[in-house]
């Protein structure tokens, strides 16, 4: 009898010892997390402050988007030919400004009703 005595308080121990396991690893990735969140909120104050809305830099008032140009270039000729050309055989583009007036017609659209989404194109009245 007492040999199972002692081999069941033998497995109570161990059952002890692999309960034990998870609870300090635990504790151990709780401490990790609050260490963590500890040293962030102290990088945090160092850093500089955010800018207000009035400190934001700002754009000039003439300017467009960035990246925007305004703007028209000269229409380059295509070259005809019965084959069908290829982007490698058309040369380079021209690339100088149209510097002739544009007038009200030319800077909208070319004149053309652009329609809405979906519409089918222009509106032929009604």
């Amino acid at each position: 009898m007492n040999a199972s005595l002692t081999h069941g308080a033998e497995l109570a121990a161990k059952d002890h010892i692999v309960g034990i396991g998870p609870l300090v690893a635990g504790i151990l990735v709780v401490c990790f997390l609050i260490g963590a969140f500890l040293l962030g909120r102290r990088i945090m104050t160092r850093e500089p402050r955010t800018p207000t809305p009035d400190e934001q830099p700002k754009r000039p008032a003439d300017a467009g988007l960035p990246g925007e140009v305004e703007g028209h270039r000269r229409p380059s000729e295509v070259p005809q030919s019965e084959d069908r050309l290829m982007p490698y055989e058309l040369g380079r583009s021209n690339t100088e400004p149209d510097t002739s007036p544009q007038t009200e017609q030319d800077r909208k659209w070319g004149g053309a009703p652009s329609g809405g989404f979906g519409s089918g194109g222009p509106t032929t009245g009604g």
